[in-house]
């Protein structure tokens, strides 16, 4: 009862006629939501999954849909750090200052060659696609990565939504994220439905995991 039905909406933050002053306000609205809200703790948590024996500082990590690239600086170490996105004004928004490499690509077909990275990860962009595009995605990352692909997003959860609408509602997100942010959550999957589609994912083993508060995580691992 606390989930509510699925809408596929187009964000404002996706259009190529936004203006620059809203572009970057919401741009700098989501890496608030990153550091206040769980994000890089949860990405950080969850990319431990795959390694075990090999601390975060040495792992090369792609993370697809990067946006602003916030969360995969967030890594310790001098490992390779690619950050991709679709976006070139979204990229080099804030990119002074970090060693991350910024590559512009699709991610269904992405620019590198097979067991390029250890990891591929995205973060809050799963929920733009549907579940047959979503699969080709997950296909491409465990192409491109040597141990696997970690993906997080927003549960589709009525709580999530009541709470971004209420943060828009007091103007503490810019006009571009009082929009994007709910439309993001009503775009989102449940675990259910995100294991359906982790399970069409040609992995060696899958997993999908909660994490709080209301994300949740799909790890694949090729062995």
């Amino acid at each position: 009862m606390f989930t509510p039905e699925r809408e596929d909406h187009e964000e404002l933050l996706d259009e190529h006629d936004a203006p620059r002053p809203d572009m970057e306000r919401s741009l700098r609205d989501l890496r608030r939501i990153n550091r206040y809200l769980g994000g890089i703790s949860i990405y950080q948590r969850l990319l431990r999954h795959h390694s075990p024996k090999t601390p975060l500082r040495e792992l090369a990590v792609l993370d697809v849909g990067a946006g602003t690239a916030d969360l995969i600086s967030s890594l310790p170490g001098n490992a390779m750090r690619i950050a991709l996105d679709f976006k070139i004004d979204h990229l080099l928004y804030l990119r002074e200052g970090t060693r991350v490499r910024r590559v512009v690509g699709d991610a269904m077909r992405l620019p590198f060659r097979a067991d390029a990275v250890d990891v591929v990860t995205s973060s809050h962009f799963f929920h733009h696609f549907d579940d047959a595009e979503n699969v080709t995605i997950l296909g491409e990352g465990l192409r491109v990565a040597r141990k696997g692909v970690m993906v997080i997003d927003t549960l589709r959860n009525y709580i999530p939504l009541l709470v971004v609408r209420l943060l828009g509602a007091l103007r503490l997100f810019g006009r571009i994220t009082r929009f994007d942010a709910p439309a993001s959550v009503l775009r989102g999957y449940t675990v259910a439905e995100a294991t359906r589609i982790a399970d069409k994912a040609k992995a060696a083993r899958r997993k999908v995991v909660r994490a709080f508060p209301f994300r949740f995580g799909i790890l694949l691992w090729k062995q």
